[in-house]
């Protein structure tokens, strides 16, 4: 399995993150916590992760990769679930992160109303009176539907591709310690902010609209 698939896979499995006393856990201690003191909070575990590896270097360092974007996708996914809960919103731990990384990756855009020709899937608020497009419910996201099936495998595959972009930079730069621990801090900060600014963003969403026409078209 190569670098990419595998990195595919750890985002596939994010939204399985967490025991349910990790969840519940999760969701008290975000009562006190703001976004920005989360987000802080975050970036502080995958900062630290990264220089450690990163600075090691040779073979070794450069073997720690995987385990590392593995780490950041862990925080980075509580991260995201943490946010929702500081927002009061509805957490459903097992189709939102799909949502979330097809945000990052540009599959889908956050809207007030679904236009016409489009489809949405309902985020949170009421439903807009003047809906021109085609709503779908959370329902059609389970790994039965063709459609969940879909977005959560091409999700999957463009953030892995967004991350492997930047791996590039990091295995060239894997060899040289402590050089190569302050790549990969920013690396892993980058990663985790795109995740959380995506999650920030369809939380505080009312739908999400589905930019990918393959996709679309199963719905």
């Amino acid at each position: 399995m190569s670098v990419q698939d595998n990195i595919a896979e750890i985002f596939k499995n994010l939204g399985n993150v967490g025991t349910s006393q990790e969840r519940r856990a999760l969701e008290r201690k975000m009562k006190n916590y703001t976004v920005e003191e989360w987000r802080f909070e975050c970036f502080a575990q995958v900062i630290a992760s990264g220089a450690l590896t990163g600075a090691i270097g040779g073979p070794v360092g450069l073997a720690a990769i995987i385990p590392d974007i593995a780490f950041c996708g862990r925080v980075g996914a509580l991260g995201c679930f943490g946010i929702g809960h500081i927002l009061g919103r509805e957490v459903d731990y097992d189709r939102d992160m799909n949502m979330i990384l097809a945000l990052w990756t540009d599959l889908a855009e956050t809207a007030v109303t679904v236009p016409v020709g489009k489809v949405g899937i309902k985020v949170s608020g009421k439903l807009t009176a003047k809906m021109a497009g085609k709503l779908v419910g959370k329902a059609v996201l389970k790994s039965s539907s063709k459609f969940g099936s879909k977005l959560a495998a091409k999700a999957a595959s463009k953030a892995a591709t967004k991350v492997v972009t930047k791996l590039a930079a990091k295995a060239g730069v894997g060899w040289i310690p402590f050089f190569g621990g302050a790549v990969s801090a920013g690396i892993n900060r980058w990663l985790v902010n795109g995740m959380l600014t995506a999650a920030e963003r369809y939380y505080r969403g009312d739908y999400i609209v589905i930019n990918d026409s393959e996709i679309a078209n199963l719905a």
